[in-house]
């Protein structure tokens, strides 16, 4: 999951900075009367900040599912494992550092595509979808690394109870085929 994770997090960054870039742009082109090519670049804008808030929250989302499922299936493990305190802990601490981010991102992100359209319509001022908008690129930003880290706690959690259920629990249904 921290694999497929990090390659929607990576377009998607990419996509945000770009968004970014094409917001400046429009304002550039705006500013310096050139109306054409600021409705071509606005067009575009408009599309991608509609298709990143789809995929943000996708993303985000996804990534909260995931700790939900192998969270549940953890704790069912390591109960019959007899030892659930500590990877129990872990578990929670997983979902403690990565939901805040999950939930918030794509929230600030889906703020800032609306207010996109209302500082377009003129029906706020333009600063104000620029402010959210920088906050989403901000909060995805630290959302990114810290969702990623902690998938990849998870999978080696799940790697060790993995092994432990192997050894301790049902030894004779995983032996080696060659011995």
């Amino acid at each position: 999951m921290h694999r497929i994770f990090a390659g929607l997090a990576f377009w998607t960054a990419g996509a945000l900075v770009a968004e970014f870039v094409l917001g400046l742009l429009v304002s550039q082109s705006v500013r310096a009367g050139h109306l054409e090519s600021a409705q071509a670049l606005f067009s575009w804008h408009m599309l991608l900040g509609v298709g990143i808030g789809t995929l943000v929250t996708v993303l985000h989302v996804m990534t909260m599912f995931h700790f939900i499922g192998s969270g549940r299936e953890i704790k069912e493990h390591a109960e019959i494992l007899g030892d659930n305190a500590r990877i129990v802990r872990e578990v929670r601490r997983f979902k403690a550092l990565t939901f805040p981010f999950a939930t918030f991102a794509p929230i600030v992100t889906g703020a800032a595509v609306i207010l996109g359209g209302g500082a377009h319509m003129q029906a706020l001022p333009a600063w104000v979808h620029w402010v959210v908008g920088l906050a989403a690129l901000a909060f995805n930003g630290v959302a990114f690394p810290v969702e990623y880290r902690c998938l990849k706690l998870n999978l080696d959690l799940i790697h060790e109870v993995d092994e432990r259920v192997r050894r301790d629990i049902s030894p004779a249904m995983f032996r080696d085929s060659t011995s």
